[in-house]
């Protein structure tokens, strides 16, 4: 109650201020206006001051994100021009055929004509199961190990592609034991063969095909459980075929310009470099003509558009910068040197030789006839004297695009320059090798047979760790004779490849025969690459395998520009903070060292300056956040002087109320000093 009281009387005692002055008591004089007035005129400078400045960051702020958007699109215009696609760019004829059908034409394809003749196409081999009354009755349960290799003519031959990591083994037990479950394990392990069941007649059939190709056809061997026997219908083996083949896996055969070449697939891809297309049928008599041409139009209309996107860049950046003749005014970032300089910085390197070039070719725009003018827009010179833009292109195209084009190259075969990064600066890098890049190896003793080698009643298991990944146990065939060590080689290769805790880690091994002793060696590089065994039988004795580690590969070792690089694999990396930083280079063994050059070219350079501008922890972007803060402390100095203005008014209202106290007071003196003379005696009225 007493707030509420409190807060009534001084709100009545406002209102009857405001009264008293409205109605101009006293002196007459209406204070309040008069108040409002000179408080006004107290802040009108300051508040002026600050809308000026407050407007002006604002504005600033606008024409940043208009700088942003004109970057944003010079660089759209460079990136195309940096691609090695655009001046790589190829036009293709073929008639037309029934025979294959062009699906790709890369840049990198090389120009020519070639004769193409389809003589034979692709074919999946596929095999099929005995019959089966019903798809869930029990099949048996064990293994069945799927191997991928190819047959001889008469079926009686596998020999198994040990560069292959398809195949594997399937495991059927209570969870899977029926035709459903043998066929859905088949495909979930993604092995390379797809599994189907075919109705036939009232029964089922498992029907198995396998990738095109004459080494893509399928070994199956079973290991039955003695207590529920059965799979063994499943065996397609050199000693047992209880599954019957329906057709044989072919490679497709083509003619290229005469020379006979044979792939697995009827999607051809490697055989003319950057030209890919399929086959769908063949003739022993039908030739196709392909032409491959250079499009040199697509090079030439990307720098024509980036000249075209750099003056529009610049119409742009000068209304910000400079003075606006639409709007008859300087642009808000004209005294921002941030600016002046973002804009100087894309001018001086388009007028700079590109870094990294050499000497040899082209190493500036001025070398293919783009001149910068007085007003520094930049103009295409068609023909000077046969050395302007139309003679780079028609005459020196190779140079016209590494002028543009990120360029990588090493002078030894055996150092490859791969990849390069924001932070690597242009230039030329000594590269001295001080340690070989080397591989986890384990070479066994002189093995203890002959050949042909016949595995019946031997137990030859084992389990080997892989650059630290332990296999399941791994076993070699029993009852399979080897004709040679490289055979039983290749064939204990494709045994560990395919087990499934290798495969899942992606680590592969090469198994090879030396001065009559398997070599086994890991396919990494570095001091994580082993290959160790942890467990064998005694019988692994005879193919002078025993426990071991074998010996550990090395890194590679060297120095970049005179600083120690860092290696890892065979994989080296220029020292953090130098010029070189960033590089990545894959060093083979046998490299001593050599030099490596690295140019981002003209377009590349441009969009790694540009973006440099553009990130999130970019100069823009501390420029725009010390702007914000910027307009922050002035909303902040306006608040301040509107809480002062307040005040100024308080004090004012309160010297205007005394004065009219004062008035009002002198007002009823004179009243009553008038009523004392009408009073007196000698001036009386009466």
């Amino acid at each position: 109650m007493v707030s509420s009281t409190t807060s009534s009387t001084n709100s009545n005692a406002s209102t009857g201020s405001s009264i008293i002055s409205a109605l101009g008591t006293g002196s007459g004089i209406d204070s309040n206006k008069l108040a409002d007035q000179l408080t006004e005129a107290n802040k009108q400078v300051q508040a002026q001051r600050l809308t000026t400045k407050k407007t002006l960051l604002e504005t600033q702020i606008s024409d940043y994100g208009l700088m942003r958007s004109a970057l944003s699109k010079l660089e759209s215009a460079a990136s195309a021009l940096g691609s090695a696609d655009t001046f790589n760019a190829k036009s293709l004829s073929v008639p037309d055929t029934k025979l294959l059908s062009i699906t790709k034409l890369d840049a990198k394809a090389a120009a020519g004509g070639y004769q193409l003749k389809v003589e034979q196409v692709a074919q999946s081999q596929s095999v099929s199961s005995g019959t089966f009354s019903s798809m869930t009755d029990p099949i048996g349960k064990g293994t069945l190990v799927i191997r991928l290799g190819e047959w001889n003519a008469a079926g009686t031959d596998f020999e198994v592609d040990s560069s292959k990591v398809g195949g594997g083994t399937i495991t059927i037990d209570d969870s899977n034991n029926s035709l459903t479950g043998l066929r859905d394990a088949i495909n979930k392990a993604n092995m390379g063969v797809s599994a189907s069941i075919v109705g036939d007649g009232g029964s089922y059939r498992l029907l198995l095909t396998a990738k095109s190709g004459a080494k893509n056809e399928i070994e199956i061997t079973a290991t039955e459980d003695a207590g529920a026997l059965g799979l063994a219908k499943f065996d397609f083996n050199e000693t047992t075929r209880n599954m019957t083949q329906q057709q044989e896996g072919l490679d497709a055969k083509i003619r290229v310009n005469g020379l006979l070449v044979s792939r697995e697939s009827n999607q051809i891809k490697d055989v003319i470099d950057g030209l890919e297309f399929d086959l769908f049928g063949a003739s022993l008599t039908e030739t196709i003509s392909v032409s491959i041409n250079e499009d040199k139009s697509v090079g030439e209309k990307a720098i024509r558009d980036f000249v075209a996107a750099y003056n529009t860049f610049k119409t742009e950046v000068e209304k910000l910068v400079g003075f606006d003749t639409e709007l008859k005014d300087y642009g808000s970032l004209k005294t921002d040197p941030l600016a002046k300089s973002l804009t100087q910085g894309i001018r001086n390197l388009l007028s700079s030789a590109v870094p990294g070039l050499g000497d040899s070719g082209f190493s500036s725009l001025s070398s293919l006839g783009i001149r910068t003018e007085r007003d520094g827009s930049l103009k295409i010179v068609e023909d000077e004297e046969n050395t302007g833009f139309r003679a780079a292109i028609d005459k020196h195209y190779d140079m016209v695009r590494d002028l543009f084009v990120p360029k990588k190259s090493s002078s030894a075969a055996n150092i490859e320059l791969n990849k390069y990064t924001a932070q690597s600066k242009p230039g030329t890098y000594d590269v001295v090798i001080t340690q070989q890049p080397s591989k986890g190896k384990n070479t066994g003793a002189a093995m203890g047979i002959t050949f042909p080698l016949d595995t019946t009643g031997k137990d030859y298991n084992f389990k080997v760790k892989l650059d630290g990944t332990e296999s399941a146990l791994i076993t070699i065939p029993a009852g399979k004779t080897y004709a040679s060590a490289g055979a039983l080689a290749a064939d204990i290769q494709s045994l560990i490849n395919l087990d499934a805790n290798i495969k899942g880690v992606k680590s592969t091994v090469a198994v090879s025969v030396d001065a009559g002793k398997l070599v086994f060696t890991s396919d990494s590089y570095g001091s994580t690459s082993k290959v160790e065994f942890t467990a064998v039988s005694s019988d692994m004795d005879d193919l002078g395998i025993a426990l071991g580690s074998g010996t550990a590969g090395t890194d590679v070792g060297g120095t970049v520009a005179g600083k120690v690089a860092f290696g890892y694999g065979n994989v080296l990396l220029p020292a953090l903070g130098s010029d070189a930083e960033g590089l990545s280079m894959t060093v083979q063994p046998g490299a001593t060292g050599g030099t490596i050059t690295f140019s981002r070219g003209l377009a590349g350079g441009l969009s790694n300056q540009i973006n440099d501008y553009l990130k999130s922890s970019g100069i823009i972007k501390e420029r725009e956040t010390t702007i914000n803060k910027d307009i922050k402390k002035v909303e902040e100095d306006e608040t301040a002087l509107t809480r002062r203005s307040d005040a100024y008014r308080a004090r004012l209202m309160s010297q205007f109320q005394a004065m009219e106290s004062i008035v009002r007071s002198l007002n009823s003196t004179g009243d009553f000093l008038d009523g004392i003379l009408d009073r007196l005696p000698f001036t009386s009225k009466n």
